[in-house]
C-alpha cells in the first residue's frame, strides 16, 4: 500500500477534522458545565425560598387553628359567660363601695 500525495492530503484533512470536532466538544462540553453550575445555583436559590415558604405555611396555619379555636361558638360562649360575670362582680362592688 503506497502513500501517495493524496492519500496524504486526505488523511490530513480527516486528521483536522477530528481535531477541530474535539475542540468544538470540548468548548461545548466546558459551556453545558458552567450552564450546570448556573442550574445548581438557582435550584438552591429555588430550595432555600421552598424552604422558607414552608415555614411561613407552617407557622400561617398554626395561627389560623389558634383563631379558629378562639372564635369557635363554645369559646365565645365561655367568655361572654366569663365577662357577664365579671360585668356583676363590677356592679356589686360598686354598690358596696357606696354603701
Amino acid at each position: 500500500m503506497e502513500l501517495d500525495i493524496r492519500m496524504l492530503v486526505t488523511l490530513g484533512g480527516m486528521l483536522a477534522s477530528v481535531a477541530s470536532a474535539a475542540a468544538i466538544a470540548r468548548q461545548q462540553i466546558k459551556h453545558l458545565e458552567e450552564e450546570i453550575k448556573e442550574m445548581k445555583s438557582v435550584c438552591n436559590k429555588m430550595e432555600l425560598r421552598l424552604d422558607r415558604n414552608d415555614m411561613t405555611t407552617s407557622i400561617n396555619e398554626q395561627k389560623i387553628s389558634e383563631l379558629s379555636i378562639v372564635s369557635s361558638p363554645k369559646e365565645r360562649e365561655g367568655l361572654v359567660r366569663e365577662l357577664e360575670g365579671l360585668k356583676k362582680d363590677i356592679a356589686f362592688l360598686h354598690k358596696t363601695g357606696n354603701n
